[in-house]
């Protein structure tokens, strides 16, 4: 399936031993200092940092650099609707640092697409269906010089990264507790594969742990 030029998408996450990102209340607060430290220095490594728009809705994050100097990324958010608060932080915080692109779809009126490139928002449009097109986005975002994206993801858009064979990298920390509920977040969600055999399959490259946490890196199996 894979057989597009796209850049190299890298999934971090932080998980529960039960894999949950989030509790059923979406408390997503998983991670210790030293944890955090390790996030944001990945994304001093990446041309860009990816979210969905339930991430934004949810957290309002900022989606910036802590800790280490840099010189900024790009800031995308997954909204096929383009339905995001245009006061958000992701748009309003330090654009000059750190451009947001949204990709949405082609069905997305051009009065609203213009509302946000008046806010210096790219708008990449990607597919005529009721979600973006993440096949025909990656090779868009490459032509954009967009080399390599680190995708931070809720469970869903983690699911249609999965499906549709675009993740190469897996960085993973599970952290020493279990949250249960049914309705928490799961790291990847979606309708999932029928069988085992269509699973997407990943190579265990490196394991590490600390106070508890266990950090997991995996590459995609060729």
């Amino acid at each position: 399936m894979r057989e597009i030029e796209k850049p190299y998408v890298i999934l971090s996450a932080a998980m529960t031993i039960d894999g949950k990102i989030a509790s059923i209340t979406g408390d997503p607060e998983l991670s210790d200092d030293e944890d955090w430290k390790e996030v944001h220095k990945l994304r001093t490594q990446v041309d860009a940092i990816m979210v969905g728009k339930g991430t934004i809705v949810k957290d309002d994050p900022k989606l910036h650099i802590k800790f280490y100097d840099h010189k900024g990324y790009f800031r995308i958010v997954v909204d096929s609707n383009l339905t995001i608060p245009i006061e958000s932080k992701v748009i309003s915080f330090q654009p000059e640092i750190y451009q947001t692109i949204i990709c949405t779809t082609e069905n997305v009126s051009v009065k609203k697409v213009k509302n946000f490139e008046e806010r210096k928002v790219k708008i990449i449009q990607s597919g005529k269906g009721e979600r973006v097109d993440l096949r025909k986005l990656m090779p868009l975002l490459k032509d954009y010089g967009i080399n390599n994206i680190l995708l931070e993801g809720g469970g869903t858009l983690n699911w249609s990264f999965i499906k549709n064979d675009l993740i190469d990298e897996i960085r993973l920390t599970i952290a020493p507790w279990i949250v249960g509920g049914k309705d928490a977040t799961n790291l990847v969600e979606g309708i999932g594969f029928n069988t085992m055999s269509e699973a997407v399959r990943f190579d265990l490259i490196e394991l590490r742990h600390r106070n508890n946490y266990v950090i997991l890196n995996y590459k995609r199996n060729k």
